[in-house]
């Protein structure tokens, strides 16, 4: 293979993505990101750190070893958690916030056999079903950008990613009638057709595009500075989790831990966008889009006390392999001064089915018992967020052979380990026994940002992140910190009371849609053969500024344990 054709076939490689995808690398990130279940009233006032305390439930969390040191009775737990959060949000010098109002909602509920070496010998089981991860933002952010300049707009935006598509296609004689305006401003039959962008479809449908003359690319149709841009971003969902668990008590000192965990996750997502163009002209796109998905995953962990009051444990947990199901509905809309208004819409789109590999956990963890008086716990856990994955729906052959691929895959997955990396979490946690039946309890946890490419890490994107069909607006979270406190009490010898409150705070940027690089001005006007032409630097599609956020939470946790 010569040089020239080397070149070529790194572009084309890099274009594949720009196909109709429901799916795609900033997809997988969301998705697989919100996992921080804290499970009971008492982890959450420990901020999770329970990898070396053991005994309680949500211990399988962080190491189901922990439920082997529950001794002797049985426990039924069942924990409420009530929320709220605000999101202040700065576009531009121009702020703006969001708060929803406090909800309460089911948290955890388990059923705890504990080891009793009379009856059952030196094993325990453990059964939960907890919320272990919430999709809950709203986001509202507008600015005035009278004056300001440098900046694409979402219609530049769909013309490289239109052009990038008609490039990709080389000396195909089908370029021609597939990238045609007349075919793209009709949904009904483009929608179907999975080697379009979505975002040219519902840019040409809405007049927001239009081919160049004389050329084979596109371009805006706004010409006039923009003065004003919104977008609203709301996110909901969660993803539940079902636990079984096995505990096993080797000897007074090591205790081991398997569990295996069915995991179900539900999410849509809400946006409005708007440009405008002073009395000159709008366009606008809104979105919807839902996904659901079912897996599983497993989980095993040691502890050992190799001092008397002192625990440390080991643990490893699979990554959830999900089996995904996904669709959208979205509306364009353009207005422009002297020109008749466009309209495109697609109020179902094709279902797609996709396979998703989540993270690897890896955890080390310590505890120091200090007599009656409580104890002290640090918890590390590292999660491969870079390491995600994303591939084809199981396609069966005539012999029933899986020959399903990541073929479609390839560029958002090598992306996945470009832009994300994985993320350090230390927990610290303490309790202290003021009596026989009251405990104290705080905690402390970090999370480092999971934002590896330096091109992602300013106010202005350098380096493009690949979003799924037209819903182009994506955000990137910073670090995570969070403060927690509770209180226990043992009510009876059977039944206890634990409450805890959580504060979190995590600084993030959402953008209004990427930065592309586009290829258009390499198209011949001539020819269909891209070879032909000399190699020039594409032009740059630099997108708005990213909003910069600061998003809140509040939590308060009850739980109300029966021991039987």
């Amino acid at each position: 293979m010569n040089r020239r054709h080397k070149i070529l076939g790194i572009v084309a490689l890099s274009l594949l993505p720009l196909a109709l995808h429901a799916q795609s690398e900033h997809q997988a990130f969301r998705l697989a990101s919100p996992y921080e279940p804290f499970g009971s009233a008492r982890s959450a006032a420990l901020s999770g750190a329970m990898g070396a305390v053991g005994s309680d439930v949500s211990s399988i969390i962080r190491n189901p070893a922990g439920i082997s040191l529950f001794r002797g009775a049985n426990r039924l737990s069942f924990t409420l958690q009530g929320d709220s959060r605000s999101n202040e949000a700065n576009w531009y010098g121009q702020g703006s916030s969001t708060t929803d109002n406090f909800k309460v909602r089911f948290q955890e509920f388990s059923y705890q056999i504990g080891t009793n070496r009379a009856s059952r010998g030196r094993l325990s089981f453990a059964f939960a079903i907890r919320n272990a991860g919430r999709y809950d933002r709203t986001l509202n952010a507008s600015a005035s950008l009278s004056g300001q300049s440098g900046f694409s707009s979402l219609a530049d935006y769909a013309a490289a990613r239109t052009n990038n598509g008609r490039y990709d296609f080389g000396t195909s004689s089908r370029a021609d009638d597939k990238f045609s305006l007349e075919y793209l401003q009709d949904p009904k039959r483009s929608a179907n057709d999975s080697d379009l962008p979505f975002i040219s479809i519902f840019g040409a449908g809405a007049g927001w595009i239009a081919p160049k003359a004389g050329e084979r690319r596109y371009q805006s149709n706004y010409t006039v500075p923009m003065s004003q841009t919104s977008l609203v971003y709301r996110e909901r969902g969660s993803i539940t989790d079902y636990d079984f668990a096995l505990g096993v008590e080797v000897d007074d000192a090591l205790h081991l831990g398997i569990v295996g965990t069915l995991s179900s996750l539900d999410h849509e997502l809400n946006t409005y966008y708007e440009e405008r163009y002073g009395q000159q002209g709008r366009l606008s796109l809104q979105n919807v889009r839902t996904t659901s998905g079912f897996g599983g995953r497993l989980g095993a962990g040691l502890l050992y006390e190799p001092l008397d009051g002192l625990r440390l444990g080991a643990s490893i947990y699979t990554p959830t392999f999900y089996s995904m199901r996904e669709s959208f509905r979205a509306v364009s809309e353009g207005q422009r001064r002297g020109f008749t208004d466009g309209r495109a819409s697609l109020d179902y789109s094709p279902e797609q089915s996709y396979r998703l590999r989540g993270a690897w956990r890896f955890g080390l963890s310590g505890a120091y018992l200090i007599g009656q008086y409580g104890f002290l716990s640090v918890d590390y856990d590292y999660a491969t967020l870079g390491h995600l994955r994303l591939s084809d729906a199981p396609t069966y052959d005539s012999f029933g052979n899986d020959v399903g691929d990541d073929a479609g895959f390839e560029e958002d997955n090598a992306r996945l380990k470009t832009n994300y990396q994985g993320v350090h979490t230390v927990r610290i946690g303490a309790e202290a026994l003021l009596s026989s039946r009251v405990s104290l309890r705080g905690g402390y946890r970090y999370s480092s940002s999971p934002i590896k490419n330096a091109g992602l890490k300013g106010m202005n994107a350098t380096t493009e992140v690949l979003v799924p069909g037209p819903t182009v607006h994506y955000s990137l979270p910073d670090a995570v910190n969070s403060f927690s406190a509770g209180l226990g009490w043992r009510v009876s010898p059977s039944v206890t009371l634990d409450l805890a409150y959580v504060y979190t705070q995590q600084k993030g940027r959402t953008f209004a849609f990427p930065y592309v690089s586009d290829y258009g001005t390499s198209l011949n006007p001539r020819s269909n053969t891209t070879q032909a032409v000399t190699p020039r630097t594409p032009e740059a599609r630099d997108g708005l500024q990213a909003i910069k956020e600061t998003n809140t939470r509040h939590q308060a946790v009850a739980t109300v344990s029966f021991r039987f």
